[in-house]
């Protein structure tokens, strides 16, 4: 049995004379000082390979070329995965200690022996049983974790405790687990280290009766796994929160093999606030490969985990891909439709982080994609909009390339790409409005086939303007509804039209889509706008960020004249700032009293979001006068900006947004309705919206959102405003543009609870 040691800080560490520490270069400055002459590795999926193994062994026969020796492993589950396997295969096999720097890996990876690497995309292919000598907790490690890191070990608590722990598993409640993922870390510090301590001996027990897994019995330690591995790599979740999704997954046979309702309601009440949305349910072909890689398999049959009762695995051999993929999308279904009852228990202070702003990045990341010279993009987010964007830019053939701040794309030597069938190229946008119109624009700009496949709801809003447009440039687009979805199929021109002319006055995204492809146009060209345009802010964040990019431009009334200029080819910097939209939200919670810091504010700003703050500042008056507010350049802080005002004591008018109604919702008349069926005094008009005061929310009254992620924010806003409860449908349709919402929610002190299944 190896020794586990606890200490409080990494000062407290001692280390053999003959030690090589390989940590990750991600940890803490102040941590990686610590260490003498360290290996630093980046973590992740290309660390598990043999060449970067190879590598490795390189770098430590470098510091030490001869036994004794320990290797130390620093970080997560990846960095002691090929650590592990390095120290079992180096001189045949050196000592190994792990001082695991994530409560995943202090729960799961750093115990059992268990040493892998990757066969090409194919997970853990290669490795060996070699336990470590010793593995070290370092506490302070815990107290700085993010929260999603924290949440991803908290997954890996209760599956233990699922498997071994019929009396713990009972005792913690939904609550409880909501906690321990999202509270600050001295407030459940005593209750992680037990819940520690009683997952690490449920695991020893299981590993000391099957060291090798020859018996089948460690076989139970994969509960979530089977669909969760496959699901981690096509959605890019982390560990932790793929196999959240596959436990749920697993439910839906534990229902069908006889597991009481209670507990079978209290497995998916404590799971419920582990679970992350991924955006569309991957296609069941594309699951169905990923599984067919997967090693927890025996005789090419597919190895099952399945919970009859708290404590009572089953491992099965009769769960075919196919079905595991069906409870899947039972369980996903279940989760993303049932309402959430949100409410504000305790406020905590915390300091938001945001991502950058998706309306910045997705423009940027079209610019980009048509220079000539390397464009360095600085800011990524995880929005739903934007990882539609990046993929469909890469399946378009643009070379666009992940990087730790940011995304890289350089055109010099890049080639767009068509399938072998020659079919043309095929993308999926989603329900990415701002998406789909770019890249319609930019699609428009080759004459090779394109298939753009969007969801079904965004059909329903407004596009024909810019399709007008395209068409009258030359490009051939027609709309197609077959097996393969809904979408339009585009063939575009073979040379740049020299002017344009778009409506406007619907949406400004039909201009900005057009004006964005003066970046790779071969020649100057004019764009006339028809009508009042509308969302003005968000076309003039497009010019700008040409400006910087290398487009001049010169603007008389309704007419813009494009000019390309040399620094098109020349290297640039495009720093996105933190996402206004987001920030807004707590902006008016703070405004409403929370004791919350939204974050860095732009240096820049160009958003239009950003100007939040002054028009609270006018709200404020309406505690002293009615107040009528022209919204026009900032249509879309309507939601966030009612709920502050609905605490006013005199009335506000709220004018200039009447094309809110063709947003992801009938966004003003679907918002003023879903406010009076919970008690708020509001009336939507032809341009706006006014708000009475006296209004009083009634607790636990459901919130329609219509799916709209702005009315989901909102509502959350609310609870906490009325300081009630309220149950919100679609609650997940934030993942559009603020994946982590519910998280930074969570960590400030608001409950989330969905409904016995």
């Amino acid at each position: 049995m190896y020794l586990i040691e606890r200490i409080d800080t990494l000062r407290d560490l001692q280390l053999p004379a003959h030690a090589v520490i390989i940590a990750d270069r991600q940890l803490p400055q102040e941590y990686l000082s610590r260490f003498h002459d360290p290996i630093l590795v980046d973590a992740g999926e290309s660390l598990k390979t043999l060449a970067a193994v190879e590598d490795l062994a390189v770098a430590v026969l470098k510091r030490r070329s001869s036994k004794p020796l320990t290797l130390v492993a620093f970080g997560g589950g990846s960095i002691g995965d090929a650590v592990g396997f390095l120290a079992s295969i180096l001189w045949r096999g050196v000592a190994l200690w792990h001082v695991p720097t994530t409560l995943l890996a202090m729960v799961d990876s750093a115990h059992g022996g268990k040493t892998a690497v990757n066969l090409g995309v194919a997970k853990n292919q290669l490795g060996t049983f070699y336990p470590a000598e010793k593995v070290v907790f370092v506490w302070e490690f815990l107290a700085t974790l993010p929260v999603h890191q924290r949440r991803d070990g908290v997954v890996e608590l209760l599956k233990t405790l699922w498997l071994g722990d019929a009396a713990g598993s009972r005792a913690l409640q939904a609550r409880d687990v909501e906690t321990l993922a999202f509270a600050p870390f001295d407030e459940i510090a005593p209750a992680l280290t037990q819940m520690i301590d009683a997952a690490v001996r449920i695991k020893q027990n299981i590993v000391h009766e099957d060291p090798r897994e020859e018996k089948g019995l460690r076989t139970v330690l994969n509960l979530g796994h089977t669909i969760g591995h496959a699901l981690e790599l096509i959605t890019g979740l982390g560990h932790g929160a793929a196999v959240a999704w596959g436990m749920a997954s697993s439910l839906v046979f534990s229902e069908r093999e006889g597991m009481d309702a209670p507990a079978l309601r209290h497995c998916r009440e404590t799971l419920a606030p582990l679970l992350v949305p991924f955006g569309a349910m991957p296609a069941r072909e594309v699951l169905r490969g990923a599984m067919a890689r997967d090693k927890k398999r025996s005789d090419d049959q597919l190895r099952s985990v399945v919970l009859h009762a708290f404590g009572a695995p089953h491992v099965h051999a009769d769960i075919s891909a196919d079905q595991w993929i069906g409870a899947l999308e039972q369980a996903y279904d279940h989760f993303s439709r049932s309402p959430l009852r949100v409410r504000v228990e305790r406020e905590r202070s915390v300091t938001l982080v945001i991502d950058a702003s998706k309306s910045e990045l997705n423009r940027a990341l079209i610019i980009a994609s048509q220079r000539i010279g390397r464009t360095c993009i600085v800011g990524k987010s995880e929005a739903e909009d934007v990882t539609f964007m990046l993929r469909a830019l890469r399946g378009l053939g643009y070379p666009v390339e992940e990087t730790a701040k940011g995304y890289v794309v350089d055109n010099l030597n890049s080639e767009l790409q068509q399938d072998e069938a020659g079919e043309g190229r095929r993308i999926y946008v989603g329900e990415g409005g701002t998406t789909l119109r770019f890249l319609l624009a930019l699609c428009a700009t080759s004459v090779k086939r394109s298939k753009i496949v969007v969801a079904p709801s965004l059909l329903r809003r407004p596009h024909e303007p810019l399709l007008r447009a395209l068409r009258s440039g030359g490009a051939s687009i027609e709309p197609f509804d077959d097996l393969s979805g809904q979408g339009f199929v585009l063939r575009g021109w073979e040379r740049m039209p020299e002017a344009f002319s778009v409506e406007s006055d619907a949406s400004s995204q039909f201009a900005s889509a057009i004006a964005l492809l003066s970046v790779g146009a071969e020649a100057p060209f004019t764009l006339r706008l028809l009508g009042e345009t509308v969302s003005e802010s968000y076309l003039r964040m497009t010019l700008s960020l040409l400006e910087l990019a290398g487009v001049e431009h010169i603007r008389h009334e309704d007419l813009i004249a494009f000019n390309q200029t040399e620094r098109l080819n020349e290297k640039l910097t495009l720093e996105m700032e933190p996402d206004a939209s987001s920030a807004a939200v707590w902006s008016a919670a703070r405004f409403l009293g929370h004791p919350c810091d939204p974050g860095r504010k732009a240096r820049v700003p160009r958003q239009p979001d950003s100007a939040v703050d002054r028009f609270l500042a006018r709200l404020q008056e309406a505690d002293r006068a009615p107040q009528d507010i022209d919204l026009s350049e900032v249509p879309d802080l309507l939601p966030v900006l009612t709920v502050a005002a609905l605490t006013r004591r005199h009335p506000v008018t709220f004018t200039g947004v009447s094309h809110l109604r063709h947003k992801e919702s009938n966004r003003l008349d679907d918002f003023a309705s879903s406010l009076r069926d919970v008690g708020a005094k509001v009336e939507a008009s032809a341009d706006g919206l006014q708000v009475r005061p006296g209004t009083e929310i009634m607790p636990d009254t459901l919130f329609c959102t219509h799916g709209d992620h702005r009315l989901v924010m909102a509502a959350a806003l609310l609870a906490f405003a009325a300081a009630v409860p309220l149950r919100i449908d679609y609650a997940w349709s934030v993942s559009k543009s603020y994946p982590r919402f519910w998280d930074d929610l969570r960590r400030a002190g608001w409950t989330l609870q969905l409904p016995e299944a």
